[in-house]
């Protein structure tokens, strides 16, 4: 990873984060809204997948998932930006480096999910109690999510691994 981040190092995208002084406050916020998207989306959707919320129909809840997709690809935009701006810094950086391992996990578990879940949830109603796996799966999401979240506050604060 050293390698690939001392590559970019010099390079115009790298060059031109570092140049441009309004560029980083921009991607602060705008992965603000990303995650702010990603998780508020997915705290609705994870919880009545696990049984709370009964009120809410479980299928219906899942109409949050375009906005969770666009929060996602949003982080995943501004923080490539993030990582070209100062690859040195995050190629070693030990909250980085596990804030990318628990992406990692909660794509599998996001694969999971539609695997075994997405085609039989949608014949659940909101009296259908929702099978271990999909508690499994909700409460994995829920605890990898708020790692990354909590790893991504830590980057600037921790040194390398």
């Amino acid at each position: 990873m050293e390698a690939f981040a001392e590559s970019i190092v010099g390079g115009s995208l790298n060059s031109w984060i570092q140049a441009t002084y309004w560029l980083w406050p921009v991607l602060e916020i705008t992965h603000f809204i990303g995650l702010s998207l990603l998780l508020g989306g997915l705290l609705v959707i994870d919880l009545r997948m696990a049984g709370h919320f009964k009120a809410f129909d479980p299928a219906a809840t899942h109409q949050l998932l375009p906005l969770v997709l666009i929060g996602f690809g949003l982080n995943l935009f501004t923080g490539v930006l993030f990582f070209y701006g100062d690859p040195l810094r995050y190629s070693v950086n030990i909250g980085f480096q596990i804030k990318m391992g628990l992406v990692l996990l909660a794509g599998l578990n996001a694969a999971l999910y539609y695997w075994k879940i997405s085609p039989v949830m949608h014949g659940w109603d909101a009296a259908t109690d929702s099978p271990p796996i999909a508690k499994f799966v909700a409460y994995t999401s829920l605890v990898l999510w708020t790692g990354v979240l909590l790893c991504g506050r830590l980057i600037p604060y921790v040194g390398t691994g």
